[in-house]
């Protein structure tokens, strides 16, 4: 999604002393637009943009190691909700050599809907959006009410949804096309998975940690919220980060 709806995060981890990079999505924010061709391949297109700013970021890391300037010591940590959730879970399957971990908030799964579905829902979306965009007087009001909003980002949030482009939603995409336990058993990174139990809003859930646990995998830690929806952290702030940043501290020290 858009860097400025994760506002209240990006100053959490900020104030704890870590350095935060947040990206748009592409078709959010202030990034590229979708062309049709890349349309035609979106989730793979999704998974090349983040790769391409983790090399960049890699390569930087890596130059001021070499000239004995300041740097960080392993490379950052790739946290992604929903659809950022499952590319960042592909991202770091493909290439390990690029962060020192991954924190997977409630990942859409590829594999669980069928095409048609998942065209109906991106209609839906689109319609949701159309509607929002209409009247953003009204929006942003619902947003400020809403209690799994945070203030910091009911405007930001707003404002999103006027720099989203609605391409994809036309397309029902909303992962990577790579089943998404096939994905978690590839993952050679330490990986918190992190998803809620409130009934038709949490993705994952706690059937989806049963399969993934199921695995045996001793590079993945899963957390389940209680009370928590799709997006743990805005339903359920307090148990997200005590879920997140002890995991965080192990894995990448401030």
């Amino acid at each position: 999604g858009s860097a400025v709806s994760q506002s209240e995060a990006i100053s959490h981890w900020a104030r704890a002393g870590y350095r935060v990079i947040a990206l748009d999505a592409r078709g959010h924010g202030l990034s590229p637009r979708w062309s049709p061709e890349q349309l035609a391949r979106a989730g793979e297109v999704l998974v090349d943009d983040v790769v391409a700013a983790l090399s960049e970021i890699e390569a930087e890391r890596s130059a001021r190691l070499a000239a004995a300037l300041p740097a960080p010591a392993v490379p950052p940590v790739l946290i992604g909700h929903s659809m950022g959730g499952a590319t960042a879970m592909v991202v770091a399957a493909r290439h390990p050599e690029l962060v020192a971990g991954a924190v997977l908030c409630d990942p859409a799964r590829y594999g669980q809907r069928s095409p048609a579905e998942l065209l109906a829902r991106g209609a839906a979306r689109r319609r949701a959006l159309e509607s929002e965009l209409a009247d953003l007087p009204a929006a942003l009001s619902r947003s400020l009410a809403s209690d799994s909003v945070p203030h910091a980002e009911a405007a930001a949030g707003v404002w999103a949804s006027q720099h989203m482009d609605p391409a994809l939603l036309g397309t029902g995409v909303v992962a990577p096309e790579v089943p998404w336990l096939e994905a978690m058993a590839e993952l050679r990174v330490p990986t918190l998975l992190v998803t809620g139990d409130r009934p038709g809003a949490a993705r994952v859930g706690a059937q989806g940690l049963a399969a993934v646990e199921a695995l045996g995998h001793a590079n993945v830690t899963t957390a389940l919220v209680p009370g928590a929806g799709h997006d743990v952290r805005r339903s359920r702030p307090e148990g997200f980060y005590a879920a997140v940043d002890p995991w965080l501290a192990q894995v990448l020290p401030a």
